[in-house]
């Protein structure tokens, strides 16, 4: 079972495309190593630098080399990390966005009528971005 990791440089790096079949291969290991609490994990957080995530607020999804094409709105969210156990940092992230996922034929649409889902994706997408929710960290 692979370990989640904390305060890693591997959360900093952009993460490689893979194909299908690895990704699916990723998405088991993740959802075996994602803690009970969580609602999403990204494949560096247990250190595989690749592109892959899940996500588990209202179903349970793997989103395979997901990239976010549309964004729109804003919204204030207070966040944790299972990398950064004990940490909370209100965020600004967006209220509306669109994906594309190597996995899902159309397009995946997140807005504010599953607020956390929306930010989760987007916690997830920068975390294979090598971005963490410091980076995204509200300025007063």
């Amino acid at each position: 079972m692979n370990q989640i990791l904390q305060n890693n440089e591997l959360l900093s790096v952009r993460c490689e495309e893979v194909s299908l079949e690895e990704g699916y291969e990723i998405a088991n290991k993740l959802l075996s190593a994602m803690p009970t609490y969580a609602v999403g994990l990204a494949a560096n957080q247990i250190g595989i630098p690749k592109r892959v995530c899940v996500i588990d607020v209202t179903k349970s999804m793997c989103l395979i080399n997901p990239k976010i094409i549309k964004a729109s709105g804003s919204v204030l969210y207070r966040e944790g990390c299972v990398s950064f156990p004990g940490e909370e940092v209100v965020t600004q992230r967006f209220s509306s966005i669109t994906i594309l996922a190597d996995n899902y034929a159309a397009p995946l649409t997140f807005n504010k009528e599953n607020l956390l889902e929306c930010v989760c994706v987007q916690h997830e997408i920068d975390h294979l971005n090598g971005v963490t929710m410091f980076d995204r960290q509200h300025k007063k």
